[in-house]
């Protein structure tokens, strides 16, 4: 699935997830967030994916929002962004109708992390 501009224009992370956990889609904030290329993650498993933000915590809310398909979040994870700096990762579920009723995890570094 290539990004629409909306998702490619968003700073925050935005990955698109099937109903099989795969990534389907993954945008510039993403790549920004933990420094894997959209070619390097779309159509793998999410949740086996290496990189700073430890999935295991978000597994349950997925499956939440995969079962109830209701919004949920922010779940709070400590993480390690791209160049290994920590950071507490504020991570949105929210259901998606296509791709077979996926889930999209919007994520964004804490605003207490990033003070404007």
């Amino acid at each position: 699935m290539n990004n629409p501009p909306v998702l490619t224009s968003i700073a925050a992370g935005v990955v698109v997830l099937d109903k099989d956990l795969k990534v389907r889609s993954w945008n510039r904030g993403a790549v920004d967030l933990w420094g894997l290329r959209a070619d390097e993650v779309l159509e793998e498993p999410f949740f086996e994916l290496d990189f700073g933000l430890p999935t295991d915590a978000l597994l349950p809310v997925v499956q939440r929002c995969l079962e109830t398909r209701k919004r949920s979040g922010p779940v709070a994870v400590e993480a390690l962004n791209r160049i290994g700096r920590s950071i507490t990762c504020d991570v949105f579920f929210s259901p998606f109708d296509r791709h077979n009723c996926g889930v999209v995890l919007m994520m964004e570094e804490s605003r207490s992390d990033n003070p404007e």
